[in-house]
């Protein structure tokens, strides 16, 4: 995972879906390490752009003139809701555990308006994309986010979603390697961190 200096709209995106990406803008939850990288409205849309959900100039969106203080706090605690679901329901799976009831309906309300919400657009290859008004912001990033979450729990794979056991991380990715033997979100960062601990313990052991 991204930490020194990072912020939403440059932390690694290596989650392999958008929910999981989503989940992953808060680490080391429950730790001394727990941090929360959407800290105000304008980390959200920052995290929206780096993720390509949307192209917003910097000053616009929750907290842009248009949008008073109240909408973008109530925008981020929605958001925060539906992230810290997607989290559970994942990390129970990751672990083997059945899915949290509440976090999966969660899921299922949010992905249900996202479906309401949405446009049939032409997209590559004679398909069809769903769509979101791009002046809705919060439709434009949430629903995105929730129905990639419900074909995740949909389709999986869920026998390669993994959370990373970074002590500071926590983030969550399906693992795409070939035997299933990927074990870090990233192997630059965690991986070698961990490494580095157990070199340590060696020489001071």
């Amino acid at each position: 995972m991204t930490t020194e200096g990072a912020n939403a709209g440059t932390l690694d995106l290596v989650g392999g879906a958008l929910a999981l990406d989503f989940a992953n803008t808060a680490g080391g939850r429950g730790t001394r390490f727990a941090v929360d990288y959407l800290a105000g409205p304008p980390d959200l849309v920052a995290w929206a752009n780096h993720a390509r959900l949307i192209d917003m100039p910097a000053g616009h969106g929750p907290q842009s003139p248009e949008i008073d203080r109240a909408s973008g706090q109530a925008l981020l605690a929605t958001a925060k809701r539906l992230r810290e679901a997607i989290y559970e329901a994942c990390a129970d799976i990751a672990d083997g555990k059945p899915a949290s009831s509440v976090a999966l309906s969660t899921i299922g309300n949010f992905a249900a308006g996202a479906l309401a919400a949405a446009q049939l657009t032409p997209a590559s290859e004679g398909n069809f994309t769903l769509s979101f008004d791009p002046s809705t912001v919060e439709k434009a990033i949430l629903g995105p986010v929730a129905i990639s979450a419900m074909d995740l729990l949909r389709t999986g794979p869920l026998d390669r979603l993994k959370q990373c056991p970074g002590e500071d991380c926590g983030w969550l990715f399906l693992d795409g390697s070939k035997n299933g033997s990927r074990r870090w979100c990233d192997m630059a960062t965690c991986g070698n961190r961990h490494k580095g601990h157990r070199h340590r313990a060696k020489i001071h052991g």
